[in-house]
């Protein structure tokens, strides 16, 4: 506020002009320099003493203050230790130093109850029962006249241990030394308030900050209102899809697992790791069940050939779909694993299109072949459901037919599916995504070289008749289906610590890897 109007003087136009045309009336001799110069000095004075005078700010005024309701004004002592009711059953306890407790950031206690000034903490840390000690001395002997002090963080409850000096190792924890109190980050610790500025309150709570062993600062009202201000405008003008909100909802990098987060419209939720098991373990429990039980009950009709030799090994076709109660057990068994090997065919499809380091330069066609691939996984899953059907005792040529289709998908989805695993980068983001990586190039190569060795045998045995060739056959189909197994069983990798989680809103989303796109919908066909 300014309580002088300026005044502007210029020192040879305005005053001289000035006088001039006064002295042409009254003094005739009065634009002599002399006198000139003596007026010019006075008037330089009354400007200099007008320009000394300052702006002063409105005097601070304390009538929105809210004291606490309890009257008190000091800080209360905090105790060294909790209370324990040994009438209740409570008693001391020793445990780890749970240092979660202070991982992360306060999302409730971030906020100024008096919207004054108080304490903070910029990270995690523990408050000792001595750090209380030395707040409360400080903090109360500096409050005058209408001016309080409040804690915002609990008593010292966690204990600390420690082995008195030349113990041993060994032996258990020692005794209880100290209680703490875990903070967060960005917890309000204390604040201060009443008939107080801001330059008072700094005074006495800056240097209250080194006394913590982690970080804290001063802050205020107002600057807890301008970063809430920044942070408001950081999200509103983000152009960054990967926000926290997508990040936890579709999990990436597996970021909900520490916390165990589930959403309260979810009805079903179930490990990817079970969905692996039941479309991995059931076909290979269901081939090993019908072997056995076909070479203990039917070992002479299952070995038996057009040729007539002998035979000490049933085909795949004979062990499980010739006679019973092998047909029977095998079926059950492939049906029961058939709807989970939808889910994994479509939840490894979107993984493939999900991957956050591809390249973004490889256009619609990488999204062409990752539906190619789950294309070719449900044609092979049909197949081997004709093949669990149809015999070749029944229709020779039918199920020679499957059993080529079944083949020829089969191959063909794991080599592109190893390809695009490859290509998406996938086997970049983690030691789990190299070991699934290799695996699957592993059993790629097992079933060429199976399927090979079995049309081998296959063409031998009906040409030449030799005894004991179909037993080879039957064993290099074995090996087909069983490295067949073993690559889906790598999913194991691709979704470990995941979940497959049923909404109430009727759609079927996976909680740490879900069914619906993860990815730009420009990229989805």
């Amino acid at each position: 506020m300014y309580f002088a109007r300026k005044v502007s003087v210029n020192r040879h136009s305005s005053v001289s002009g000035f006088l001039c045309n006064w002295s042409h009336t009254d003094y005739p001799a009065c634009c002599e320099d002399s006198m000139n110069r003596r007026i010019l000095t006075v008037a330089s004075g009354a400007v200099q003493q007008l320009r000394g005078i300052k702006k002063h700010p409105f005097p601070v005024t304390f009538e929105n203050v809210v004291f606490p309701p309890n009257g008190q004004m000091k800080l209360p002592s905090m105790p060294t230790e909790p209370f324990y009711d040994a009438e209740k059953g409570e008693y001391k306890y020793k445990t780890t130093k749970r240092m979660i407790e202070a991982r992360g950031v306060e999302e409730i206690h971030t906020d100024l109850i008096h919207k004054q000034y108080g304490l903070a903490a910029i990270s995690g840390g523990f408050i000792s029962s001595a750090d209380f000690k030395f707040l409360e001395d400080r903090i109360n002997k500096n409050l005058i006249d209408k001016q309080f002090a409040i804690w915002r963080v609990d008593p010292p409850w966690l204990p600390r241990t420690k082995k008195a000096q030349g113990t041993r190792l060994g032996g258990g924890k020692g005794s209880i030394q100290k209680y703490v109190t875990p903070v967060r980050a960005n917890r309000i610790i204390l604040e201060v308030g009443g008939h107080i500025t801001e330059v008072e309150a700094r005074a006495f709570l800056m240097y209250l900050c080194e006394r913590f062993s982690f970080p804290a600062e001063f802050v205020s009202e107002e600057i807890l209102q301008e970063r809430r201000q920044e942070e408001a405008r950081i999200r509103a003008n983000n152009t960054n899809k990967f926000d926290w909100d997508k990040v936890i909802k579709y999990n990436m990098q597996n970021c909900t697992s520490v916390d165990g987060m589930r959403g309260d419209d979810e009805l079903i939720s179930i490990p990817f790791r079970h969905i692996v098991y039941c479309v991995a373990g059931l076909p290979l429990s269901a081939l090993f069940i019908c072997i056995f039980l076909s070479i203990t009950l039917h070992i002479d009709d299952s070995t038996r050939t057009h040729c007539g030799v002998d035979n000490w090994l049933p085909s795949v076709s004979a062990a499980v779909a010739s006679f019973s109660p092998e047909r029977y057990i095998w079926r059950v068994f492939i049906g029961l694993h058939g709807a989970p090997r939808l889910i994994l065919a479509l939840a490894f499809r979107n993984l493939l299109l999900s991957s956050p380091i591809r390249s973004p330069s490889t256009g619609i066609w990488f999204a062409i072949l990752c539906q190619l691939a789950c294309f070719l996984n449900l044609a092979e899953n049909i197949f081997l459901l004709l093949l669990t059907s149809i015999s070749s005792v029944e229709d020779h040529e039918s199920h020679k037919i499957c059993f080529i289709g079944f083949a020829i998908c089969a191959i063909s989805y794991m080599f592109l599916t190893t390809w695009l695993y490859n290509f998406s980068n996938r086997r970049q983001l983690s030691h789990m995504g190299e070991k699934s990586y290799q695996y699957k190039l592993l059993y790629c190569c097992s079933s060429v070289v199976s399927i090979i060795f079995a049309c081998y045998f296959y063409y031998r045995h009906n040409t030449y008749c030799e005894p004991g060739v179909y037993t080879l056959f039957a064993l290099s189909e074995y090996t087909v289906i069983i490295s067949n197994i073993l690559f889906h069983s790598t999913a194991y990798f691709d979704f470990e610590g995941r979940k497959f989680t049923l909404s109430a809103g009727g759609s079927v989303v996976g909680d740490y890897q879900t069914l619906l796109p993860m990815h730009d919908d420009k990229r989805i066909i």
